[in-house]
């Protein structure tokens, strides 16, 4: 017994500081933009469309709306089964392009490097084709990179509030992972970014050559930024908190699509090199183990009951500062309500998407994944620019 709570004191002290790690960063965080600077960068927006006929055109809506018009818009579609590309075409937008992967090609990598080959910005931006943005969302962007001489910019990303209890569940489970990152950003460890709301130079993308994780269907964005880790300065990697650059996209309709997209997005884990992904995701993961194996073995012991609540207590107290104050950020203090029904399920469903991410295939956009891409990573590259160039 003492041997189980000397684990229970370990797990809870890592997690503990962990936590505390990330939101002194979100304390500390430079959230100042000096609109007095003039921007005059060309920006490159970057979106990749799969079957997205019934997003399509609130995205097309907000980027029309930019108040900053120094930019082009590059939508590459991924072999769309729908009206997705009349949409576009139909659109009036006179900076948008609209590309068409090859027969041969195929999947949000392969989309967004034939894309960005073909761009002229300086600076490139990528959003999804099912999120939205206020009109000052590029002139903020552009603003900070200038400011900040930043190489590489990170963009909050919220998924919006419904009146289903679950999506607002699953919304400040989204809330916690942008925290956690951001904090991490503003530290100089980064580790996590959402390719919803990205900025980066195109000089940058050049120097990348072969990025890690590219045989893995999930994690465009994330990969990127952890080979971008191993090329540039890390100060160089900035996350952008301006309210103003906020992008929104839609919480999963239900549990499963909440399945299904946890699943992706940790089916890339297996492929991190990163040192401080590797040690969040396990540092979580045993928290959250220890938690499900104390409470199915409290029924026969009312000391590993006491483990339990004292484990359970813990983690309630150190989330809730950060996920305080990233709210008010976000505009979503009303998710706070959720915050207790989401620690009482959490530890349960954690476990059990990590396990299914090593074994199960996922579907997105109609395809079915297995997680693994049988080429290698140079064998990839030299692919796609193969068909570039053709």
């Amino acid at each position: 017994m003492t041997f189980i709570f000397l684990l229970i004191f370990v797990i809870c002290l890592a997690y503990s500081l962990l936590i505390i790690y990330y939101t002194i960063g979100w304390v500390k965080a430079k959230k100042n933009i000096n609109y007095n600077i003039t921007p005059k960068t060309f920006i490159s927006v970057v979106v990749s469309a799969r079957n997205e006929e019934k997003n399509i055109k609130n995205l097309l809506d907000s980027i029309h709306k930019q108040i900053y018009t120094n930019f082009e818009l590059i939508i590459i579609d991924d072999h769309s089964k729908d009206n997705t590309v009349q949409i576009i075409e139909n659109f009036n937008f006179k900076n948008c392009s609209v590309l068409k992967l090859n027969d041969n090609q195929q999947g949000k990598k392969e989309a967004l490097y034939t894309a960005i080959s073909k761009s002229k910005g300086e600076l490139i931006v990528t959003t999804d084709a099912d999120c939205i943005m206020g009109k000052n969302w590029l002139y903020n962007i552009a603003t900070f990179f200038q400011q900040e001489k930043a190489e590489f910019i990170i963009g909050p990303v919220k998924q919006t509030i419904t009146n289903n209890f679950f999506q607002n569940l699953f919304s400040l489970d989204f809330l916690s992972l942008q925290a956690a990152g951001a904090g991490a950003t503003e530290l100089q460890n980064p580790f996590m970014c959402n390719g919803a709301n990205l900025a980066f130079t195109k000089n940058l993308w050049k120097k990348t050559n072969i990025i890690e994780g590219q045989k893995y269907a999930s994690g465009d964005d994330v990969f990127f930024l952890h080979t971008a880790i191993n090329i540039i300065l890390k100060k160089s990697i900035r996350f952008l908190f301006s309210e103003d650059a906020i992008v929104s996209t839609n919480s999963p309709a239900n549990i499963s699509e909440f399945f299904e997209q946890r699943i992706r997005w940790a089916s890339k884990a297996k492929g991190y090199k990163n040192k401080i992904a590797i040690l969040t995701s396990f540092i979580i993961l045993m928290y959250n183990l220890l938690l499900l194996c104390l409470l199915t073995v409290s029924p026969f012991s009312i000391k590993v009951f006491y483990g339990f609540i004292l484990t359970l207590s813990v983690k309630l107290i150190i989330d809730f500062p950060i996920l305080y104050i990233s709210s008010k950020f976000y505009g979503q203090k009303k998710l706070l309500w959720f915050y207790l029904p989401l620690q009482l399920i959490y530890y349960l469903y954690l476990p059990i998407i990590a396990v299914l991410s090593l074994i199960k295939k996922y579907k997105w956009k109609g395809r079915v994944c297995d997680n693994i891409n049988s080429m290698s990573m140079e064998e990839q590259k030299n692919k796609i620019q193969e068909e570039i160039e053709n």
